[in-house]
């Protein structure tokens, strides 16, 4: 059974904003499983339980067919990637880096810490990102179409 992940581009400034899931080694964007809901809906609601805030939803950027192991385990998912907005007033401006805890653990697992931090969009190949091939596309979001990509293992 295909997974349904969406997920958010949050910039500021030049920067993005990245999460990390305890003793992770790598970066993503914060998001998460959709769950009988359309993907914008999904993506309000896996905002309010990570960064405990209401974010604006923009523009799809990216939709991709993407295979990988996660735990040993071969995972078939299509992700939703959309542009989206922190409200003026937010706290979460001010810090460069910030701990989030996941209540909503996925999968019954117990919830979790999130490692956020600001990136600057110029030195993203200086950090493992993943899916990988986000390292180049989110230095291209200029572009009016959405992007598909296809990938595997």
């Amino acid at each position: 059974m295909k997974h349904v992940r969406t997920a958010a581009i949050i910039t500021h400034q030049n920067k993005i904003l990245l999460h990390s899931n305890q003793g992770g080694n790598y970066w993503t964007l914060p998001g998460g499983a959709v769950e009988n809901e359309f993907t914008k809906d999904g993506l309000k609601r896996e905002m309010k339980e990570e960064l405990g805030e209401e974010v604006h939803i923009g523009d799809l950027k990216i939709v991709a067919e993407n295979r990988f192991l996660y735990r040993g385990e071969e995972v078939d998912s299509i992700e939703f990637y959309y542009c989206a907005n922190l409200f003026l007033d937010s706290e979460l401006f001010e810090s460069a880096t910030f701990t989030k805890t996941e209540v909503f653990g996925q999968n019954g697992e117990k919830p979790y810490e999130l490692n956020f931090k600001w990136f600057d969009l110029d030195k993203l190949e200086e950090i493992t990102i993943l899916p990988s091939f986000l390292k180049s596309e989110l230095t291209q979001l200029s572009r009016e179409s959405i992007k598909h990509i296809e990938q595997t293992i």
